[in-house]
């Protein structure tokens, strides 16, 4: 399951930006979380790193990269929902980024994701924090 955006906490609203491209030879999937690497490109956001973005639409990989990647810009206030590779049993810890891009893990060292809410297994919602 994709990160979907459920609420913000402040009642704010995100744009939705098409100005940034994805890395050559990469693609993405709507609700793939996403990071800027050193060049300004997009990629997916991976165990510890904190995600800058969150995709809105697939776009198959290209090189060299050409067209603007639909996205929403992540802040503290947003919470997103999605599952993890394992159960997790309680809310309240923070947990990495799977390297699908599109769900979390159940490890809790250097975790980017506080869980505010579990059904027990694997669906859970959440914050990222640093």
């Amino acid at each position: 399951m994709p990160f979907i955006l459920v609420k913000h906490i402040d009642g704010s609203i995100n744009a939705l930006e098409h100005t940034y491209f994805m890395k050559d030879g990469e693609g993405a999937n709507i609700g793939d979380v996403l990071k800027q690497d050193a060049n300004g490109r997009l990629t997916k956001a991976t165990g510890t790193d904190v995600p800058e973005f969150v995709s809105y639409r697939k776009q198959a990989a290209e090189t060299p990269s050409k067209t603007p990647m639909a996205v929403i810009r992540i802040t503290a206030a947003d919470e997103f929902e999605t599952t993890a590779t394992a159960a997790i049993a309680n809310s309240g810890g923070k947990v990495t980024i799977h390297t699908d891009g599109a769900q979390v893990t159940a490890t809790t060292t250097g975790g980017v994701f506080l869980i505010s809410d579990t059904d027990g297994d694997k669906k859970v919602r959440g914050y990222f924090r640093r």
